[in-house]
């Protein structure tokens, strides 16, 4: 975690608030990406996982960068299988197009 970053105790979370690192439980799952937006939804399941400290991006800091070329080869691995010439195939098509936003920080969701 950054300067510009820091960790805060869940009670004291508020929704809008937005995670500067990947959110994982204590088996090392994630549970909410970098980048992620807060609300009131998932403070109250954060609490039901047992998180007690959240990684949050301080007021005027800026998230890492992100690799467009890392997004962009990572999503080629996940949809493999996927013909991108495929219209029948619309609804992968239109799941590539919404994760792609998400981790490129694109559109209504994302995070700036």
């Amino acid at each position: 975690m950054t300067a510009a970053n820091q960790a805060i105790p869940l009670a004291d979370a508020l929704p809008g608030m937005v995670l500067s690192d990947v959110l994982r439980d204590a088996k090392g799952n994630v549970l909410l990406a970098e980048g992620v937006v807060l609300t009131d939804t998932m403070l109250a399941s954060l609490a039901r996982h047992g998180i007690a400290d959240l990684p949050i991006v301080q007021a005027g800091a800026a998230l890492a960068p992100v690799d467009p070329a890392a997004v962009q080869a990572r999503l080629d691995r996940l949809f493999r299988k996927q013909d991108a010439g495929d219209d029948s195939d619309w609804a992968s098509a239109a799941l590539r197009r919404y994760i792609e936003d998400y981790r490129l920080r694109r559109g209504a969701g994302a995070a700036a």
